[in-house]
């Protein structure tokens, strides 16, 4: 055999192995980056704790299922003008319902605060890739959110006072339709 066939024999064998390392890189590029890729922005994918759309805070997954934090949580209970319009107050209550949403609201605005001020820290987090920052961000908010949740809760309890039966089965029924609205959002971004 000939030099020049042996170069040449060497080199194609030098190419087909570089190509197959090559395939085989991206192949395991794909297959490690694909688990990351496939939970979403903040921790709340496949495999990390999330929290209950529109289910308030701190009402954490069973059975493994991860989900979002609501915008409840951190907003907190609907303003005055919703549950009008959509419970239908009349002028006493409305005004009983004001007054207890206005001290509810600052009674609650410096940890309402601080858990946006959390949220936007485990996204900033997790958006630089900084995975152990945005855990333990994302305990911070688990804590904040249901510390929020039980006080939400409990403004919630208090309005049986205010709201009639009838009105009470609307408000229900108002918050699980927005829940489900939340859920449905959730998934489309998923």
């Amino acid at each position: 055999m000939s030099m020049t066939a042996i170069a040449s024999r060497g080199s194609a064998g030098r190419s087909q192995t570089i190509v197959r390392l090559g395939l085989f890189l991206i192949l395991m590029i794909g297959a490690v980056s694909s688990s990351p890729a496939q939970s979403s922005p903040g921790g709340y994918g496949p495999g990390s704790p999330g929290m209950r759309p529109g289910g308030g805070y701190g009402h954490f997954p069973r059975g493994g299922e991860h989900r979002m934090l609501s915008p409840e949580a951190i907003e907190g209970p609907p303003s005055p003008a919703v549950m009008r319009d959509s419970i239908g107050l009349n002028g006493s209550q409305l005004q009983g319902y004001a007054r207890r949403y206005e001290n509810h609201m600052a009674n609650t605005k410096a940890a309402r605060d601080s858990l946006r001020t959390e949220v936007q820290a485990m996204r900033a987090a997790f958006g630089s890739g900084d995975r152990s920052a945005a855990r333990d961000q994302r305990d911070r908010v688990q804590q904040q959110s249901k510390e929020l949740g039980k006080q939400d809760e409990d403004f919630d309890n208090g309005l049986k006072d205010i709201l009639t039966k009838d009105q009470q089965k609307q408000y229900k029924k108002w918050k699980e339709n927005r829940e489900k609205a939340e859920r449905a959002q959730w998934s489309e971004r998923r």
